[in-house]
């Protein structure tokens, strides 16, 4: 049986299934009974409420499945709510336009996602058209500090159902990090590998690039091999440091300056030998954008000078990334930590 992305996604026995208007009244109920059990500002509780039902309305309007859970989130001594809202629709083929909403009366339920936006204090996306979409919406106590945002744009290569490139990220309570995984060609079998990769990521407790690639080269050795690389960002102690086995593009951009880095061509499963990791850090300043990529996008690409698309969301950012230098003959995934 084929995995799915809804359940890689929220694999969450506890998330409710929404299937109508009532489903959002048992969301806005957990909302509340979550954040009593964990003595949560009022304030927050109902700023997370709006949002969980945006999210839901989103998934009753487009999607043909969809799932939302509440969890309780802490941010050193602040405590807030985060919704996790994934579906199985077409995937936001245009994050940009559906970011962007139109404007908000006073009072009334806002618009989408232009609404969730405005409400929550951090938002994650990770889109993959004609498979779904997954929003991670963290509602904080306004004077908590702020992580960075991440978003995921990804489709497949033409006619294919789905991609074999892949992507995730998992957040600790000091650092980010982040994968993008490329399995050898595309269709079922590449998404096979890339997928065993990202379940070896999101299951292993070292947060080092080098022991998720080691972890992950043992578990590919199955499939017909994948190349990947994995990244750390350090937002505590202001640190990154990045791994990669192959072509796939890890960058960090600032205003008019963008930085490359490097791996060994390699591969890693498909009983080949274990790669030679060179491990590459930097410091890590607070206006970083990071972009990674697989080589379904061209080579050449470049948006330090685009000081526009910089400013927008990750998510707009990786769609941008995608719509000007992706390759039509070939799966492709950006990912976009801000």
């Amino acid at each position: 049986m084929e995995a799915l992305l809804i359940d890689e996604w929220l694999p969450d026995a506890d998330a409710i299934e929404v299937r109508d208007e009532a489903s959002l009244s048992l969301v806005r109920d957990r909302v509340r009974d979550v954040a009593g059990e964990a003595g949560i500002d009022a304030e927050i509780a109902a700023r997370a409420a709006l949002v969980a039902t945006e999210l839901g309305r989103n998934q009753l309007r487009h999607a043909h499945r969809g799932r939302i859970a509440v969890r309780r989130v802490d941010r050193g001594a602040h405590r807030g709510l985060e919704i996790v809202a994934v579906d199985r629709g077409g995937g936001i083929v245009d994050p940009a336009r559906a970011l962007e909403g139109t404007p908000r009366i006073h009072g009334s339920l806002g618009v989408g996602l232009a609404s969730v936006g405005e409400n929550a204090s951090e938002v994650d996306y990770d889109v993959r058209v004609g498979e779904g979409t997954a929003v991670w919406a963290r509602v904080l106590p306004r004077e908590a500090p702020r992580r960075r945002q991440v978003g995921v744009y990804g489709r497949p290569f033409a006619g294919e159902p789905r991609s074999g490139d892949h992507a995730g990220f998992r957040r600790t309570e000091d650092a980010l990090v982040v994968t993008v995984c490329d399995g050898l060609g595309h269709g079922q079998p590449a998404r096979e590998a890339s997928s065993a990769a990202c379940a070896v990521f999101h299951a292993e407790r070292s947060t080092s690039p080098a022991d998720i690639l080691h972890a992950c080269h043992g578990a590919l050795g199955p499939t017909r091999g994948a190349v990947m690389a994995v990244a750390r960002l350090g937002e505590v102690e202001g640190v990154f440091e990045a791994v990669s086995v192959g072509n796939v593009a890890v960058q960090m951009c600032a205003p008019r300056a963008a930085r490359r880095f490097g791996g060994s061509s390699a591969v890693l499963g498909a009983g080949a030998a274990v790669a030679k990791l060179k491990v590459e850090s930097a410091p890590l300043r607070t206006d970083d954008v990071l972009i990674m990529a697989s080589d379904g996008v061209s080579s050449r690409f470049a948006v330090e000078d685009d000081l526009d698309l910089l400013r927008e969301h990750p998510i707009v950012i990786a769609q941008g990334i995608v719509t000007r230098f992706g390759r039509e003959n070939d799966d492709v995934i950006v990912l976009v930590a801000k």
